[in-house]
């Protein structure tokens, strides 16, 4: 570990948490739009709840999956592979960092603070350990780790430390904050958002001036040339949370900001070049949506729905509208493109949205309902109603307001209709026990289950589908 970031460690173990005041606290929402679910959504949260607590080790982490398949398929001889531990799924004991954040916050809306502490206080720990000269988290860890209780055990992602799940902790903090009116993990955060600007490279526009921050580090391509969307909007997001809690706090908190060397200016500063990254070079405005962004090869022209969903619910609308972006071709487009139906046996479509269009996995599939990303759109639904709602735009309020609820009920349908008691898989297919399916061409292969009768549960699609049924909870805004 280097000087400086020996240093930052030591600083954090002296940090006392300062108790806030209930600025920006809140409030329960007037208009309740989860009123107009048909369902229980009240029981819907408390049966995610019992799924995460049976499924929670004792060092807080909780796997990314339930019920897949025990073998798994080997890229480098071509053939599928019992897993070594014998009956556990090839994927049961791994925990994604990103998942892990995910948890947290559901944890925190369930007011399981003390359960939601363990996962943040594991994170914590490893992100100040040295990890090949530098320091941060690993994407994913194994749950079912036979080293010390304290510890954590690379997960099957191998060293790779990327910028998107590690911002979505700093997420997951924030929420902590926002929920529990306390700064405990504002240092962590902060810490986050130095290793963004210190540990890794910057997208350089041509006059010069920076952009986007990269991917990270670890196995696999060059990532420090790999400028990515999704996670600049993460980035983004936490920019602009940070932004407001510091012109929202007392003098005792600015001072946790001034000790870690982050002011307003360097925030706004921040945001300034990253969002014009995000207009000027992901935004594709002739296709009326967001593109995967820039890799070795420049632009990658790739769809994505992220860009709307996380946008919409990150970003805000506010600030789309401001850089120019047209709100209702943006939506038209997004429905456009990655609008995907799956019919139950009953004949009951349910509707939603995949990640991106044909293209963007080149025809190899069909059209998809990726639960995750369904539930991260209802999210921008909503809190495009807000926006319109702001303006005195019913009409258009109503609309956005009514695919929110809409979309929740086509989720809950699916999940009451298999019996998983309120869990959902990552995507609406349970792929044969030796099929490959991928979301996109290149990577990230959809879990097998044990058998295609057993639907594989999915922790983002299952804590996406609890925000939605907790009055449509943002993750990604400090004030609701």
């Amino acid at each position: 570990m280097s000087d400086r970031c020996r240093h930052l460690a030591i600083v954090f173990l002296f940090l006392l948490p300062v108790a806030l005041p209930a600025f920006g606290e809140a409030k329960a929402d007037p208009k309740d739009l989860s009123t107009r679910l048909s369902f229980d959504a009240r029981g819907v949260e408390k049966d995610i709840g019992k799924f995460v607590a049976a499924r929670s080790a004792p060092n807080g982490l909780v796997p990314s999956f339930l019920n897949s398949a025990p073998s798994l398929f080997s890229e480098s001889d071509g053939q599928f592979h019992q897993r070594i531990y014998g009956k556990m799924g090839y994927v049961d004991d791994q925990a994604f960092t990103y998942d892990l954040a995910l948890y947290t916050i559901g944890l925190l809306l369930n007011g399981e603070t003390e359960q939601a502490e363990k996962i943040l206080n594991a994170l914590e720990k490893d992100f100040y350990l040295p990890k090949n000269g530098s320091y941060g988290l690993f994407n994913a860890y194994v749950v079912t780790s036979k080293i010390p209780r304290g510890d954590m055990e690379m997960g099957g992602d191998g060293d790779r430390i990327h910028a998107g799940p590690t911002l979505w902790v700093a997420l997951a903090a924030l929420n902590h904050m926002k929920l529990q009116r306390n700064t405990r993990y504002l240092e962590f955060v902060l810490d986050i958002m130095h290793w963004c600007r210190t540990e890794l490279t910057y997208y350089r526009f041509p006059d010069g001036e920076r952009g986007a921050i990269s991917m990270g580090m670890g196995w696999g391509p060059p990532w420090f040339k790999i400028f990515s969307t999704e996670h600049n909007i993460d980035y983004f997001s936490v920019l602009q949370m940070l932004r407001q809690i510091y012109d929202e706090s007392p003098e005792n908190v600015r001072k946790i900001f001034a000790n870690r060397n982050i002011d307003p200016a360097w925030l706004d500063d921040e945001m300034k070049h990253v969002g014009r990254w995000l207009r000027e070079v992901a935004y594709n405005k002739e296709k009326g949506c967001f593109q995967a962004g820039v890799n070795m090869n420049g632009p990658d022209p790739t769809k994505i729905l992220d860009g709307t969903s996380w946008g919409l619910g990150g970003v805000g609308p506010e600030n789309y509208a401001a850089w120019g972006i047209d709100l209702e071709d943006l939506i038209n487009h997004t429905e456009k493109y990655f609008l995907a139906t799956y019919k139950l046996p009953n004949g009951r479509a349910v509707e939603g949205f995949d990640i991106t269009d044909m293209e963007g996995y080149r025809r190899n599939r069909k059209p998809l309902v990726w639960f995750e990303g369904t539930g991260q759109q209802i999210i921008a639904y909503r809190e495009l109603a807000k926006y319109y709602e702001s303006r005195n735009e019913k009409e258009k309020a109503r609309r956005a307001n009514e695919k929110a609820v809409q979309f929740t009920e086509d989720m809950h349908a699916f999940s009451e209709f298999y019996g998983l008691r309120g869990g959902l898989p990552y995507m609406a297919i349970a792929p044969k026990q030796t099929e490959i399916v991928k979301t996109l061409f290149w990577e990230w292969e959809i879990p097998r289950g044990k058998s295609t009768d057993i639907w594989v549960g999915s922790a983002s699609s299952t804590m996406w589908y609890l925000y939605c049924v907790h009055n449509f909870y943002n993750p990604m805004k400090w004030k609701d």
